[in-house]
Formats: C-alpha cells, structure tokens, sequence
C-alpha cells in the first residue's frame, strides 16, 4: 500500500481509458495506489414529475429500471476497462480498487477526500458527459486537484505554470510537487491582465522561482500578452511544454459563467498539454 491516492471518474466506455492510461503512468511516480470509481446518479433523481395516477407511476417505474440495467452494464464494463490497464501494476507496487457510487454529483465528490487529485476524461473536465458535474464538485466543492490528460510526457519533462499569485495558483503548484523534480524544465507564465494593484506582488514570478530553486529547478519567466483571452493566451504560450498547472476558479464560477474566464477557457481547451489545475 502507498501512502497517495490517485481517484480516476469512469463512465464505463472508451473516454476511460485516457484517465485510466495517465493514472498508471502517474502512480508511480507519486507513489500512489489507484482508487477508480464509476459515478451513476440516483435514477429516482430524474422524476422531477410523473404525472398522477397509477399509469405515470408505472410509467416512472419502468424508466427508473431501464437506466439501472444500462447503469450496471456500463459499471461492469468500466471495471473491465481498469482492470485491463491496470493489470501489470501490482508487480510494481501500486494496488487498486473498483467502487459504484450511486448519488448526486456533489455527495458522490466526497470520494475525492484524502487523495492526491483526480484524473478525469477531457470531456468532464470541459463540463461535457455524464461525469462533468462530479468532477466540477470535486475540484471546487472537496478542493481536489484535477489531472486532465491531453497530450505529452508522463512524467512530465516541460511544465508551465501559470502564475498570478492567488491562493489557487499557490495550492495548483503544492499539487504537482511531485513533477518539480531536478532536470524539469519549467516556464513560468506571467500577466498583469485583471491583476489589482495589492495583487502584483504576490504576483512576481521571483516567489514561485524561489520556491522551486531547493527542489533542483531553474524556473525561467516568460511575460504572456494577452491582447484578448488570457486563458487563449496561456494555453498558445504553454502549446510546446507536456504539463499546463494553474489555479481554477479565482472568480466564482457563476462569474465565469456569464462573464467567461481562463479556468473555462483552460478546461476547454481541446488541444495543448495536459493541465493540472487546483481551486
């Protein structure tokens, strides 16, 4: 048993096998086991209204069984699907486990607890598919780094990281600690776009650099300039390094909603390097 978890959201079908691919290539390297769980919601929850009488009941009834069988076959299948991947890894050290969770987004995201970050398909991560909302609730309401695997090395050799300074850029670096490791290039990525003036101290790149220079790294700055998206602007300036890490949701995410923001733009995305983000 390893002292991290690595928590990866199945859906049971091929978008699996992204996060599952990344989880094997990272737990190692974090010195993680792997916790895989297929999150369905409760199919009672979709009956806002059946109608009166005997015959909408039956109806409700009906449909409630129908997604419970399509649920348990897509259950059965997302566990093959890990224990295809993850079949070697018990002679390296690394031990996993299956878990159906069946609950709403934000009670099921309490599995997220006590685990290194969770690695979760592109498309959820981008609020698209049937784990968006879970995987929204883990990274905002339980505070769970979020691995989104895209493109690039595992372990990573080229990071950029995104930095302003905040509390989530702060908590975004602590997460992937475990990738600064001696002979990693590192870019720190700067702007003073939608910067306070009180925030531009803590905003310097030199705080980060610091923090980075006991553990064997060199960081080098680049200044972003961003004429419109600044979420656009980071993931072009981070378009060559393996790993993008930033903080997730500085403003509320109802503000980023309506307003738009970097942390939609940076789940979005649908090309670049993989993103490790943290709120």
């Amino acid at each position: 048993m390893n002292p991290e978890r690595i928590l990866v959201a199945l859906q049971g079908d091929e978008a699996d096998d992204i996060p599952l691919a990344a989880a094997v290539a990272l737990a190692p390297l974090i010195k993680a086991d792997i916790r895989a769980v297929f999150v369905e919601p409760d199919p009672a929850s979709y009956m806002l209204w059946t109608g009166p009488g005997a015959a909408g009941a039956s109806v409700v009834t009906s449909a409630i069984e129908t997604v419970r069988e399509e649920a348990a076959k897509a259950a059965v299948e997302a566990e093959a699907r890990m224990k295809r991947h993850l079949e070697n890894l018990a002679d390296r050290g690394v031990h996993a486990s299956f878990r159906r969770v069946t609950d709403s987004p934000s009670e099921a995201a309490q599995q997220a607890r006590l685990v290194r970050m969770l690695v979760a398909c592109p498309d959820a991560a981008a609020g698209k598919g049937p784990l968006s909302g879970f995987t929204a609730s883990c990274l905002v309401d339980e505070a769970c780094p979020l691995f989104v695997p895209r493109g690039g090395a595992i372990p990573p050799k080229k990071i950029c990281v995104a930095w302003d300074g905040s509390r989530e850029a702060s908590r975004a670096a602590f997460a992937a600690e475990p990738f600064f490791t001696e002979g990693v290039e590192v870019t720190i990525l700067h702007s003073p776009k939608n910067l306070d003036y009180a925030d531009r101290a803590a905003a310097a790149p030199n705080r980060l650099a610091n923090w980075l220079a006991p553990r064997g790294i060199k960081a080098k700055s680049q200044a972003v300039e961003a004429k419109g998206s600044l979420g656009d602007a980071l993931v072009e300036a981070a378009s060559g390094a393996d790993l993008l890490v930033a903080g997730a949701y500085g403003q509320s995410r109802l503000a980023q909603f309506i307003f738009g923001g970097v942390t939609r733009t940076l789940l979005g995305a649908k090309d670049g390097p993989s993103l490790l983000v943290a709120h």
